[in-house]
């Protein structure tokens, strides 16, 4: 994700972006990802937040309106489907990609049956990655970790706003825990009154953006700053 000459417009006593970035790769960070455009973009924002495909990351994709057929286009260039650091999550479709290690070892999946509620068995899926990296690494490294959840959409959709928040709230809780990076497909526009009411939920919103004939842009809005950047090339 191309961040060169990106900068927060206004109040120059408002810390830097580079500084802002580096703060939440240290601490653990949940990015909500916004803007209506084509899953090509999505998938070419995801591979640059899933990270740098020399450094050895933990990925977890979890999908709820997709098939794992589609995840290879939101890897890091080199980073296969069945690599030992990736864990592919297909909540609809009840499929799964683990890390072969994770079978040898007996991890216990959760299983899927009629009547269970589908948004607590992606959070447990999730919670159960998370562990097994964190467990295998010894202890996870700022950002050495990435999770991407696509799309939020969807689960708004078929749950309550109640639960749905709750899902949210308890996973972004782990993901700042473990000191990880985690990104959330929200598809719409970013005045939406659903971006209005997640947004306290998250660190930052990255607005994605495609006007006719030219390249995918980005700008990110950051709560705690009362800020946002200007538009930069994605």
């Amino acid at each position: 994700m191309g961040l060169d000459g990106i900068e927060f417009r206004g109040d120059e006593s408002v810390p830097g972006f580079s500084n802002l970035l580096a703060e939440l790769k240290t601490g653990g960070c949940n990015l909500l990802i916004t803007g209506p455009v084509s899953e090509r973009v999505s998938a070419r924002a995801t591979r640059t937040l899933l990270g740098d495909p020399a450094a050895d990351r933990k990925r977890i994709v979890a999908l709820t309106d997709s098939t794992t057929r589609r995840v290879e286009p939101c890897l890091p260039t080199g980073v296969r489907l069945d690599s030992s650091n990736v864990w592919v999550i297909d909540q609809r479709n009840g499929e799964r990609s683990i890390p072969t290690s994770a079978s040898v070892a007996d991890v216990e999946l959760p299983s899927r049956r009629d009547g269970q509620n589908e948004l607590w068995n992606l959070a447990e899926e999730i919670v159960l990655a998370i562990g097994f990296f964190d467990t295998t690494t010894g202890g996870l490294e700022p950002a050495g970790l990435r999770l991407s959840v696509d799309s939020l959409s969807f689960l708004a959709e078929q749950h309550s706003r109640t639960e749905f928040e709750c899902f949210l709230r308890m996973l972004t809780a782990i993901i700042r825990g473990v000191r990880a990076m985690g990104h959330y497909h929200l598809p719409i526009a970013d005045d939406d009154p659903l971006v209005t009411e997640l947004s306290p939920l998250f660190d930052a919103r990255i607005e994605l953006r495609q006007r006719d004939g030219l390249v995918p842009e980005q700008r990110w809005h950051v709560p705690a700053y009362e800020r946002s950047t200007n538009w930069v090339r994605l």
